[in-house]
């Protein structure tokens, strides 16, 4: 800290680094599995994951915005 009490970005970095280090649960794959899984049924009878429907639909809606706009690009060049 300065005289003015204001922290370094070097001092905020070391300290969230010691704080996550000493932190578990903080796993960016575990953070990420969490958001993306279902949430009434994160996994099936079998034991598997399973996503969220809507990022299956949104995967899906994304998909097919992709395509379409494949094939008026390529039509349009005809």
């Amino acid at each position: 800290m300065d005289a003015q009490g204001r922290v370094t970005p070097e001092e905020v970095r070391r300290a969230l680094r010691g704080l996550y280090k000493e932190d578990r649960e903080a796993n960016l794959q575990k953070a990420l599995l969490h958001v993306l899984r279902n949430d009434l049924k994160p996994v099936t009878e079998r034991g598997r994951w399973r996503a969220n429907p809507m990022l299956v639909l949104g995967g899906f809606l994304l998909l097919a915005a992709f395509v379409i706009f494949l094939c008026f690009s390529r039509s349009g060049a005809a």
